[in-house]
């Protein structure tokens, strides 16, 4: 399982709110981070099975995955950022394979 199309909504989110799309709280915010929650779980019960991932990076990768989902909705978030964390879950992800 990969966490790729997770990481690619994110980017869009995070893009179209820097070109200036305002979202609602309750209607967009909210079920994305629940649902993302849910894909973030699943990844991480398949990458601690993974025998190329020691735990903390596993763990790490989940925090950084939990702070971009909310992240992604904030325009004002830095873009260098938030670039280097999603590459940084790219990455782990890729190790994972």
């Amino acid at each position: 399982m990969t966490i790729e199309p997770l990481l690619q909504d994110i980017e869009r989110i995070y893009q179209a709110g820097r070109n200036g799309h305002e979202y609602d709280f309750q209607k967009d915010v909210i079920p994305f981070v629940e649902q993302a929650d849910v894909l973030i779980e699943a990844w991480q019960k398949n990458a601690q099975n993974s025998p190329y991932l020691r735990p903390a990076m596993v763990e790490s990768a989940v925090d950084q995955l939990k702070q971009l989902s909310v992240q992604a909705f904030q325009p004002k978030t830095s873009l260098k950022r938030f670039n280097e964390t999603i590459k940084s879950v790219r990455y782990i992800d890729q190790l994972m394979q």
